[in-house]
């Protein structure tokens, strides 16, 4: 065990919490990035009383602390009476500083958002009326994306790999309190606090998927997270009227960037299924991804956009035949 491990075993979150929510934001490096979230904070219909925002410096290098503190934005939300708490989380990786942020909550409820997303004004206030139903625990936002420049097909096609969920329409949707796999999403997701700690191992992080780690893609916390709390017995749903835009820069429209991330989604998915499912990829699924990757140019010529179409079901393949991630057994 780590130092780090050690003193995450010993804490305890405490047992009691006011009403309304907490905001966290997961950062790393957000210094130009965060402050357009905290305006859009700042702009919430949601009485200050009700909520409080936590931004997680992930161990920045680029001044992250000192931007958030010198922002108008957080000037403005103080002027009303909202706290807004920079808090440090050395780790490395998206999953410790989502984690520290729910620990250092002080609400019932808690609604991630990353440092580049965008709540609508009623957000807050809307968010917080839906938890009447005590069966309920996990609400999924409608993530929109909001492109600097239009991507190219073969992009699009995959926008689901960008943390959006607009492909799930206009109409409610409710995944049961079970432990199925879910299109959950980090971006925009409300918890309640207390089933989260619950449900999670949070005191056992090696436990969980780690997340985006750097430039290292690791994804599928967030859908991890839906399935442990899906597993405690509460209700997990989609509410489209909860609506939240992710901007989405064109550096990470670049071929190399999308490769990486459609290897770590992919690995990342095999992981959850052999970990939660128990099903292992055997050898169809190995000729079955040899016979995609060889196919891959003319799959790609059909498509149009051939290149990057060709590279992307390429990725795919190749991540299916390195297969899960192991240290997240």
């Amino acid at each position: 065990m780590t130092p780090d491990d050690a003193n995450i075993a010993r804490e305890s979150p405490a047992s009691t919490a006011r009403s309304g929510v907490s905001v966290v934001i997961a950062t790393y490096n957000g210094a130009k990035r965060v402050p357009e979230v905290l305006a859009a904070l700042a702009a919430q219909t949601a009485p200050a009383g009700s909520f409080e925002v936590i931004v997680v410096d992930n161990n920045s290098t680029d001044g992250t602390a000192a931007a958030v503190e010198s922002d108008p934005a957080t000037a403005a939300l103080r002027a009303r009476g909202v706290e807004v708490r920079v808090v440090s989380e050395p780790r490395q990786g998206v999953l410790f500083a989502r984690l520290k942020g729910v620990r250092e909550a002080s609400a019932e409820l808690v609604t991630f958002l990353d440092d580049d997303n965008l709540p609508d004004p009623d957000y807050l206030s809307f968010g917080m009326r839906q938890f009447d139903d005590s069966t309920l625990a996990m609400i999924n936002s409608k993530v929109e994306a909001a492109w600097e420049t239009s991507p190219p097909p073969s992009v699009l096609r995959r926008r689901h790999l960008f943390a959006v969920n607009d492909y799930l329409g206009d109409s409610p949707r409710d995944f049961g309190a079970n432990g199925s796999f879910a299109p959950t999403v980090t971006a925009g997701m409300w918890v309640r606090r207390e089933v989260f700690l619950a449900a999670v191992p949070w005191r056992e992080p090696k436990n969980l998927l780690s997340g985006r780690v750097g430039k290292y893609l690791i994804s599928g916390e967030d859908i991890e997270f839906g399935v442990l709390v899906g597993m405690a017995g509460y209700r997990r749903i989609y509410n489209p009227d909860l609506r939240v835009k992710h901007r989405i820069p064109e550096s990470r429209l670049q071929t190399a960037y999308v490769r990486r991330l459609i290897e770590g989604i992919v690995r990342s998915e095999l992981t959850l299924k052999e970990k939660y499912l128990r099903e292992r990829a055997g050898l169809l699924a190995k000729l079955i991804a040899f016979a995609q990757l060889a196919a891959a140019p003319v799959i790609g010529l059909y498509r149009g956009d051939a290149k990057r179409e060709t590279a992307f079901i390429a990725a795919a393949a190749i991540a299916r035949l390195k297969g899960p991630f192991r240290r997240a057994k």
